[in-house]
């Protein structure tokens, strides 16, 4: 099971080249996770039209696609991942924390992701960059 970065849900918007040829190759399930939706509305003006398309851009694909919510199993596996890596000297953001814990609670060992060095790190989840 695969689950999307935020990274790769914008680039997805923004027909990325990379991603979609990623994605094309794809064999597996793909999961979302509700705190990547939460960092998509946080980069949305409400007010800016052209941002509407965008939204209407994600909430399509999160009715698309599985989508698993933040719980108090994930919130606390979220709360080991950042500080057992604040303790390595390895910080993972909490909102990637956030965003792993979700996908490793529910049996998603893979993450595609633009950004390498915010998931590298995490025990027991691949990265698979583009």
């Amino acid at each position: 099971m695969i689950g999307l970065d935020t990274t790769a849900l914008i680039d997805l918007f923004k027909n990325k080249k990379e991603i979609l040829e990623l994605l094309d190759k794809v064999d597996e399930k793909i999961f979302l996770n509700e705190i990547s939706y939460l960092e998509l509305m946080f980069g949305l003006n409400p007010e800016n039209l052209k941002h509407k398309e965008e939204e209407r851009f994600y909430d399509d694909l999160y009715m698309n696609f599985e989508s698993f919510p933040l719980n108090r199993v994930s919130c606390k596996k979220a709360a080991e991942i950042f500080w057992h890596h604040q303790h390595i000297g390895k910080s993972v953001g909490k909102f990637d924390s956030m965003a792993a814990s979700i996908f490793l609670s529910n049996g998603v060992d893979k993450i595609i992701t633009r950004n390498v060095k915010h998931f590298e790190n995490i025990k027991g989840l691949k990265v698979i960059p583009y």
